[in-house]
């Protein structure tokens, strides 16, 4: 995405016209490295994110009210103390580098006016927020540093905040710019804007020499330059001309990127959006917010893996015991052959040749001996082995059906995992986890929540439909909530959630049974796009399975209807 300063000046125009005069409502830290800050301003409550984040840093105005944590991290404190109630002044950039500055009035202790700086970098990796006060000093800062190698600075509290140090020629110098132009001798002259010019991404650097009607592969002439200098003019105010429409890129259909405008050197497709922060919300909120339950899910991945590794270790081991267990008939006919035959048999013998009457044809077998023991020691050995071998095949068998299901209900838990996203989803699993053995409690998480995890509610047609997030959210939706007389429905021989369709008392007519195929089919392990067989039958004819784990029922009496696996976002009910 062109995260250059063109694009991001646009933005703080965007945000400097719609933020300035507005009141800091409350401020909270969803992230531990995003800010959110509620704004009052003309009757409207807006919503500023402000991201840290080192894939994904932004500052746009969100729909997105995220889930906060029960205990506020000390910067959010922080920023609570000091810019609670406070007015925005005016948004601006800051060295013409990806630097929002965002001037704020605020009381202290005393009542008296203060103003301080919000500073937020969007650039990459040093990506950070910081408060500094009137004298330029930082008061606080997310993400603190005694000194970056990279940006030269040292960013702590109590030491003067210094812009990072720049060695190329600042955009909006255009006599600068011009000269730049003039001296290139080169064959590549986008390559030289970027590593000469500063405020350009290399899909910028393209659309401005496209428009200026500039050979990438030649000197640009007088002209060249004078139209150069005239666009990059026009790209640093673009929010004051008709070619000003915020957009987002496509790629398979899906918002990929943002621009300020379509750009034409490109061969993508367009959208448009309302503003700039929609866009950006609309590309990167995705990205993000897969990012995030990566993140937040990390530790449970790893130790529902390492279950699931152990656990195939232990069924395979087993199945090789069985394996080797499985000649027990051989031994206990070795022995009574031996026993019916201890008049031919002498000690010290090596091996007997004796008739097999087990085999139809009553072939000559040749039994291995122990030449240290008598015939009928011999005898009594096979029939120790037959008998040891007896007991694995059984102890073996119990232990492999044990390992099966507890392997079963592991993996049926994976669904949870990949979507699992806010704290509450995430302890949830993770107590599931901890019951089933896969992870120790480590006491990392706040035990006590504000609330339960929620299922996800559909109105279709009238008719409500729940599906559980998880086996734990699944029993409760099934042996809990619902009657005998409302549908369930699972995904056919795959992993995935319950799904209730309560009737209250009313017939389903079919149209919603379809619905709820597709939708239980969507929150499965089913492959999207593809046809899915979906099991449906009254709640009555569901019973737990004998293994008593949460989630894993037994039925006989079903219907089955083959479905396109479909989120249904249009029927889905917001929280």
């Amino acid at each position: 995405m062109p995260n250059d300063f063109i694009t991001l000046n646009a933005l703080c125009k965007e945000l400097d016209s719609a933020l300035s005069g507005g009141k800091i409502d409350k401020i909270s830290m969803p992230e531990n490295d995003e800010i959110n800050i509620h704004i009052r301003k003309g009757g409207a409550n807006l919503l500023l994110a402000v991201s840290a984040n080192a894939q994904n840093p932004r500052i746009h105005l969100s729909d997105n009210r995220k889930t906060n944590p029960l205990t506020a991290p000390a910067f959010c404190m922080r920023l609570r103390k000091c810019l609670a109630g406070g007015v925005i002044n005016g948004v601006s950039m800051l060295g013409n580098d990806r630097i929002f500055c965002f001037s704020i009035t605020a009381r202290n202790e005393l009542r008296d006016e203060v103003t301080y700086s919000l500073i937020a970098e969007t650039m990459g990796r040093y990506s950070n927020v910081l408060l500094v006060d009137s004298n330029g000093i930082i008061k606080d800062t997310l993400k603190q540093a005694s000194y970056d190698t990279a940006t030269k600075r040292c960013l702590l509290p109590s030491v003067r905040y210094e812009l990072p140090p720049r060695n190329k020629i600042p955009c909006t110098d255009a006599a600068q710019v011009a000269d730049a132009l003039k001296n290139y001798n080169g064959s590549d002259l986008c390559g030289f804007v970027m590593s000469a010019i500063s405020g350009f991404s290399v899909a910028t650097a393209k659309e401005w020499l496209y428009i200026a009607g500039i050979d990438n592969a030649s000197k640009p002439d007088e002209d060249g330059i004078k139209a150069a200098v005239r666009v990059l003019e026009l790209l640093l105010d673009v929010n004051k001309h008709d070619a000003y429409e915020p957009c987002c890129s496509l790629v398979d259909g899906v918002e990929d990127d943002y621009f300020v405008f379509p750009y034409k050197s490109s061969s993508l497709s367009f959208v448009s959006a309302d503003t700039l922060s929609k866009a950006i919300e609309k590309c990167i909120g995705k990205k993000d917010e897969k990012y995030r339950r990566n993140e937040h899910s990390k530790h449970l991945k790893k130790a529902h893996s390492s279950a699931v590794t152990k656990l195939r270790k232990r069924l395979e081991k087993c199945r090789q015991r069985l394996s080797e267990a499985s000649g027990s008939d051989r031994n206990k006919k070795y022995g009574e052959l031996i026993t019916a035959n201890l008049y031919r048999i002498k000690r010290g013998d090596r091996s007997a040749t004796v008739q097999d009457y087990y085999d139809e044809n009553m072939q000559d077998v040749t039994i291995p001996l122990d030449e240290r023991l008598t015939p009928q020691q011999n005898a009594q050995q096979y029939f120790k082995k037959y008998a040891k071998q007896k007991r694995t095949l059984e102890v073996v068998g119990e232990q492999i059906k044990q390992t099966e299901d507890e392997l079963e209900y592991l993996l049926s838990i994976e669904p949870s995992i990949e979507t699992c996203s806010t704290d509450d989803e995430i302890a949830e699993v993770e107590a599931e986890l901890i019951s089933a053995g896969a992870m120790k409690p480590s006491g990392r998480r706040n035990k006590t929540r504000t609330k339960a995890a929620q299922p996800y509610f559909y109105d279709v047609n009238g008719f409500t439909v729940a599906v559980g997030k998880n086996n734990l959210q699944n029993d409760k939706l099934t042996f809990k909530l619902a009657n005998g007389g409302d549908l369930w429905l699972h995904a056919k021989d795959v992993h995935g959630s319950h799904v209730i369709v309560f009737a209250e008392g009313r017939s389903i007519p079919d149209d919603v049974i379809l619905t709820a195929c597709e939708i239980a089919c969507f929150h499965s392990q089913a492959q999207t796009g593809t046809k899915t067989v979906c099991d449906y039958t009254f709640r009555r004819n569901l019973k737990r399975h004998p293994s008593g784990k949460p989630g894993m029922v037994l039925y006989t009496v079903y219907n089955s209807a083959t479905v396109v696996a479909d989120e249904h976002k249009e029927y889905l009910q917001k929280d």
